[in-house]
């Protein structure tokens, strides 16, 4: 909505860090300059860049053109209570299956109530982000989409979101969440919350909530009844799962990643902004990336003198407060730090990187999934209608939509 309104008044900023998604849309808008996000890439080295990301930011039809410079990344992580799992004998949630049986053991467990002194009416399977205006309700539902082989958009323009995956897809995110998850719309700030106060076994969220597992930010403190003779109680037992795969023929291991880029906009003088990319990608990237490590995986992983040279720095970047000197791998071990780093670039998005870029701008600008997952959950139409509602939304999306067909439920 910003940028609309600066476009509007032609108040548009030299240079916008956005998410992935708007980067396609916004090229073909003509908001962003494509050429000189190339030159900047051109200029830094192709090569220093995780070419995964430069596969998503590349536009269609372009082999070199990019519409932003990839910037940073994070992965969405499923954090679930080891210590709960492992007790009542339930794998790491990796699969539709295990997510499903471990939620359903937790729900309500009178044994986990009275180990933990909480309500057993308190104690929830899952707890993920529901509330109509949160772009992380679609990350959750987008990942198991993924997961399952349900796929947006194909290259020639058909929206594929009726195939029997998608209706899958859905039956299984309405299962999940309506039968082990608080009956409230909820939030990420929510799900935290329940998550560190010992009230649920597993949530979906950002790397962010690490340090405060580790009770390193004051405003997000573990409240756990455990917690209180050990503040590093949920640090110590707390899983994450980065790859989960579904149910159909078609599904797969999937991760999910949110990707920064750094876009050049049409109203900028290119040549200074392109002075201000290579400086952002120079002697202020390791600031930037300071500022929140943990959500920040650098996409420029180095130099063409040193290729490792960010990447290798952002392993050594304290996390939590300023006056923190704690890495994640002082508390989490450098294999969950791998884990978090080495296939951020390397994620399916729904149709980023394809011919329907610009297409996956307008889905996320309008909210289409957002709103149609809380209508579904809230009880406006099951998940079957819900299949029908999207895809009417998504080809209202599309001029003179040529692949029109009508929803069968398989």
């Amino acid at each position: 909505d910003l940028v609309d309104t600066a476009v509007l008044s032609n108040t548009l900023p030299d240079l916008i860090l956005h998410p992935l998604e708007f980067s396609p849309g916004w090229a073909t808008d003509g908001i962003l300059n494509p050429e000189a996000a190339t030159a900047v890439l051109e200029s830094l080295g192709r090569e220093t860049f995780a070419p995964g990301a430069l596969d998503l930011v590349t536009l269609p039809g372009q082999s070199e053109q990019i519409a932003a410079v990839p910037s940073d990344g994070w992965q969405q992580i499923w954090l679930y209570r080891t210590d709960w799992f492992e007790t009542l004998g339930q794998a790491p949630p990796a699969s539709y299956q295990e997510i499903i049986s471990g939620t359903a053991a937790i729900y309500r467990n009178p044994d986990l109530s009275a180990q933990s002194g909480i309500t057993a009416t308190l104690i929830s399977g899952l707890v993920v982000p529901t509330e109509a205006d949160l772009i992380s309700t679609q990350q959750v539902f987008e990942h198991l989409a993924l997961a399952n082989g349900c796929e947006l958009i194909d290259d020639k323009g058909e929206i594929l979101f009726t195939e029997p995956a998608c209706y899958d897809a859905l039956r299984f995110y309405r299962q999940l969440v309506n039968s082990y998850s608080p009956s409230d719309v909820q939030t990420d700030i929510s799900a935290l919350n329940a998550y560190l106060a010992g009230r649920t076994g597993l949530i979906v969220t950002s790397p962010s909530v690490l340090p405060k597992l580790a009770g390193l930010d004051p405003n997000f403190v573990p409240t756990c009844p455990q917690c209180v003779a050990n503040p590093t109680f949920l640090a110590e037992n707390s899983g994450v799962v980065t790859a989960v795969s579904g149910r159909s023929n078609q599904a797969q291991p999937a991760t999910f990643s949110d990707l920064t880029t750094l876009g050049i906009t049409t109203s900028a003088d290119p040549a200074l902004a392109e002075q201000f990319a290579r400086y952002w990608f120079n002697d202020g990237y390791l600031t930037w990336l300071a500022v929140e490590p943990e959500r920040k995986v650098p996409l420029r992983r180095g130099t063409a003198e040193d290729p490792t040279q960010f990447t290798t720095a952002w392993q050594a970047l304290p996390i939590g407060e300023a006056t923190s000197n704690t890495t994640l791998a002082d508390i989490y071990g450098a294999e969950l730090v791998s884990s978090l780093a080495d296939n951020v670039s390397q994620t399916n998005r729904w149709g980023l990187g394809t011919e329907q870029g610009d297409f996956t701008t307008a889905v996320r600008r309008k909210m289409i999934f957002p709103i149609l997952l809380q209508e579904m959950l809230s009880g406006y139409f099951t998940s079957d209608q819900a299949v029908v509602e999207a895809y009417d939304r998504l080809v209202a999306l599309i001029p003179d939509y040529a692949y029109y067909k009508e929803p069968v439920s398989p």
